[in-house]
């Protein structure tokens, strides 16, 4: 009669498999939610850089007595506040706007009067057919208000 002694110090190959195919799957959902987060903050704060160039015209306008206009552009996917350096509209953004002027072709804009008004306006700020944030430029006081919407 022959015995067969098995030795139970190690794994075998199925359970370094299984155990491996977890962590494939674990990672890859890790991978996912990071990724989607990286993607919210980057809306996130370029909601709050547009928001920040239109308190920014409206700042200049007041101070300095002129008409300053916060601009945008859909053809090069920038926006920017009269003379100074443009920000760039994230490639998988949509920036469209309601009662915004159209300065020339393709070029939009909100003005800012020194009396502290507005040529006022709405601006929505969209993935796809999902609308992530919307903001309002009061005609009157040139305030700007903005609201995140979350789904």
């Amino acid at each position: 009669m022959v015995s067969m002694k098995f030795n139970s110090r190690g794994f075998t190959l199925i359970e370094l498999i299984v155990v491996l195919v977890i962590i494939g799957v674990v990672g890859s959902v890790v991978f996912v939610n990071v990724g989607r987060s990286v993607t919210r903050k980057r809306t996130r704060l370029f909601a709050k850089e547009m928001v920040s160039l239109c308190r920014k015209a409206r700042r200049l306008a007041v101070s300095q007595g002129i008409i300053s206009t916060f601009y945008i552009s859909s053809g090069d996917r920038k926006c920017w506040v009269d003379a100074q350096e443009p920000i760039d509209i994230p490639p998988e953004l949509k920036v469209e706007g309601k009662g915004v002027q159209e300065l020339e072709q393709g070029i939009f804009g909100i003005r800012f009067f020194p009396d502290g008004s507005s040529s006022g306006g709405r601006l929505f700020l969209s993935r796809g057919d999902d609308v992530l944030y919307e903001f309002h430029v009061d005609l009157l006081t040139g305030l700007i208000l903005s609201q995140e919407n979350r789904k």
